[in-house]
């Protein structure tokens, strides 16, 4: 009798197991056919937020920031990540990126572009082929780091290579933990994005001040741009100043545009 029953828990383990795979393989289907939709029909939409020169209020570039269609009620992240699950990421990537161009002749001719890349697409040819013809003096790749790297030496000469035709890189959440640092001296970026969290409360916590005026001398050293993410207040931006940060953005500097 207790054989049985075991035996009957264990086969319906099995069957819910099962059950459970299957669900997660229709979900997966699901959302390749949902992400495959919106790259064939073109359905991603580009908004723009100023980065601003902080000691006189001048817009010097745009960042790129894609979005989707709205019925769908997912996060700009969750698209990246589903795209990342289902192998799309550098299809998803290629598709904002083209976007993001698609604006570049519509912006001031002083001002620089800046569209986020995954190392796997900023190794990709395809994005050489993507922005040839673009002044790339006004382009900047923001190398995101949403996965690990695994190859340093092979991301490095591809960057060069963009970098000796005029495209700067820059990387973003410098100061939100140790693997971010780890990242910006590996790349030696031309742009150095501080993390939102430093800035949200840099008018309220001197050591927060003391860090990002140590990455700004670090930046200086190594002739790299520094641009605090995040400003949303004017105490933020008057304390941002004060330390001597160049550029900044945030809802306070500007709120994206063209969605």
């Amino acid at each position: 009798m207790y054989m049985a029953i075991e035996h009957a828990q264990m086969r319906a383990t099995l069957q819910a197991r099962m059950g459970q795979g299957e669900r997660e393989r229709r979900d997966l289907r699901d959302v390749r056919e949902r992400l495959l939709q919106v790259l064939e029909h073109g359905r991603i939409v580009i908004a723009l937020q100023p980065i601003v020169r902080l000691a006189d209020g001048v817009v010097v570039g745009h960042e790129a920031l894609a979005r989707f269609p709205l019925e769908y009620d997912l996060s700009t992240g969750r698209w990246f990540e589903d795209a990342a699950r289902t192998g799309l990421s550098v299809e998803l990537e290629l598709a904002a990126a083209a976007a993001a161009l698609a604006r570049f002749a519509s912006l001031p001719p002083e001002t620089f572009l800046s569209v986020n890349v995954s190392p796997e697409t900023a190794c990709s040819d395809r994005l050489r082929q993507l922005i040839a013809g673009h002044d790339l003096r006004r382009l900047v790749l923001e190398v995101t780091e949403h996965t690990p790297v695994d190859d340093y030496g092979r991301l490095n000469q591809r960057l060069s290579a963009l970098q000796e035709e005029g495209v700067r890189i820059a990387v973003d959440d410098i100061g939100a933990g140790f693997a971010s640092l780890r990242h910006v001296l590996r790349l030696a970026p031309d742009i150095i994005k501080l993390d939102i969290t430093l800035v949200r409360e840099v008018d309220q916590r001197p050591r927060m001040q003391t860090l990002i005026a140590a990455l700004l001398t670090f930046a200086q050293g190594t002739g790299a741009d520094l641009i605090a993410e995040g400003v949303e207040s004017a105490r933020q931006l008057e304390t941002l100043k004060q330390l001597g940060v160049p550029l900044g953005q945030g809802f306070h500097l500007g709120h994206p545009q063209g969605t």
